[in-house]
């Protein structure tokens, strides 16, 4: 690409259905500093596209970025791509009319911390983005601002290469078909070139696709191991609670059963003392019938308030934590306000905050993010792994220390080196970190020792 041929610099935002809103790059640098809103994008991630136009309104360098507008349809004012940095060191792209563009999105970004801000192009028959750019700037760049020159010569084809050989053997073939040749295998190699790209593109918004569905299944997996747990506490609970009451009812049947024998005993002895003792120990055995009824309907009462009390006690200690958690979490917010403001007057200024974690790479930080990523740097990278903290740490672990996690005989680990999972994401704890092979109780495996000593 020529940059010297650039005469104009558009910026274009996509909707469902190709191209929404165009405008020229100095409307867009409005928009940047505050001065204008765009009330349409409000509350959306929007997808754009950086485009340098030459004279013939082609395109020769293009950047597809992504930027937030708030719900006033304002943009992000943290947002700090440098478009024409990363047009200017694209990688190839597509030809467009003038050779192949300089491009750079999610796929092949120039300066790595700005990946996440970019995004793939969609290249299907029919929902081509580089299709939809071409046709807009085709149809809106006059009125649209862009420098149009009619009179500008098309770019000149690509030079054939040159081959140095001793002697020049004469071509019988015209010099028509040899030009027709070479033109041909140029195109070929920029159809090559397209097709790597869109391959590129897929499997990476595969990989991202199976990120989030493992991330989501990890989540669930962990609320409902959370709430087995506490369903088996309860359980348990009640369980110790039902063996104390049936403990203590066998000990009034006991008590009942002994009263009965010594009324009786009584009952025999006073017998020659006439009816009326009968009607009074009557009286007694129904009166102590109904106590005892009395006594074991209390106690079931006194069990199903227990229960209450349980339940009640644990949704009071559940709101306690979240206070908790919101006070200290207000508490912080505090206490770092001051070092917030001077991080947004850093970053307002330019500055990037960057940090390296395993597996995450070089992660740029937001100053509305310090203040998470100060409390746990290793949930903050884990989030961008799209993995639990939990399994990242497990992965960070066998990715300092690759050695097998099998226990041997004398409840040691094995500790023979295993092959390393550089993904996070691709990691499965009790899989990963086992090489069955390599332990006593195992067969011998050779094809893992020549991966090992290839590593």
């Amino acid at each position: 690409m020529n940059m010297s041929s650039v005469t104009s610099e558009a910026v274009l935002f996509f909707g469902e259905r190709g191209v929404s809103k165009s405008m020229l790059y100095s409307d867009f640098e409005a928009i940047l500093d505050g001065m204008v809103g765009v009330p349409e994008f409000a509350d959306e991630e929007m997808r754009g596209a950086y485009c340098m136009v030459d004279a013939r309104l082609t395109v020769v360098g293009m950047v597809l970025f992504l930027i937030d507008f708030d719900e006033a349809g304002m943009a992000d004012t943290t947002w700090n791509v440098p478009l024409r940095h990363l047009a200017e060191h694209g990688g190839p792209g597509p030809d467009m009319g003038a050779g192949p563009i300089r491009l750079a999105c999610r796929s092949q970004c120039p300066v790595a911390w700005h990946q996440e801000q970019l995004w793939d192009p969609v290249m299907k028959p029919g929902a081509n983005d580089f299709v939809f750019v071409r046709d807009v700037l085709r149809e809106r760049g006059r009125k649209m601002g862009l420098y149009v020159d009619d009179s500008a010569p098309p770019p000149p084809p690509a030079a054939p290469p040159v081959v140095n050989a001793p002697q020049q053997i004469p071509t019988v073939a015209p010099a028509a078909e040899s030009r027709k040749a070479e033109q041909e295998r140029v195109r070929l190699a920029r159809t090559i070139k397209e097709l790597r790209l869109r391959v590129q593109t897929l499997e990476n918004g595969h990989r991202e696709e199976v990120a989030q569905l493992r991330y989501a299944q990890q989540q669930k997996e962990e609320i409902l191991s959370t709430q087995l747990e506490k369903v088996l506490m309860q359980f348990k609970t009640l369980k110790s609670q039902n063996e104390a009451l049936r403990e203590q009812n066998v000990s009034l049947k006991e008590q009942v059963s002994s009263l009965n024998h010594s009324l009786e005993e009584q009952a025999r002895k006073e017998a020659n003392q006439g009816g009326e003792i009968e009607i009074l120990t009557e009286q007694y055995r129904l009166a102590l019938a109904q106590r005892l009824e009395e006594e074991r309907a209390r106690l079931v009462e006194q069990m199903h308030a227990k229960e209450l009390e349980v339940l009640d006690r644990e949704e009071k200690i559940s709101v306690l934590e979240q206070d908790v958690r919101e006070a200290r979490r207000d508490q912080i917010k505090m206490a770092n306000s001051g070092a917030q403001k001077l991080l947004e007057k850093l970053q307002a200024l330019g500055l990037n905050f960057i940090a390296f974690h395993p597996g995450a790479g070089h992660v740029s930080i937001s100053a509305q993010e310090i203040s998470d990523y100060m409390q746990n740097p290793v949930a903050y990278a884990a989030r961008k792994c799209l993995v639990t903290e939990e399994h990242y740490r497990a992965w960070l672990r066998h990715y300092e220390n690759p050695v097998c996690q099998v226990a041997c005989e004398n409840s040691q680990i094995c500790g023979k080196r295993v092959i390393r999972v550089d993904v996070p994401n691709q990691f499965k704890p009790g899989a990963s970190d086992r090489n069955a092979n390599r332990c006593p109780n195992c067969r011998s495996d050779s094809a893992i020792d020549n991966v090992l000593k290839f590593k």
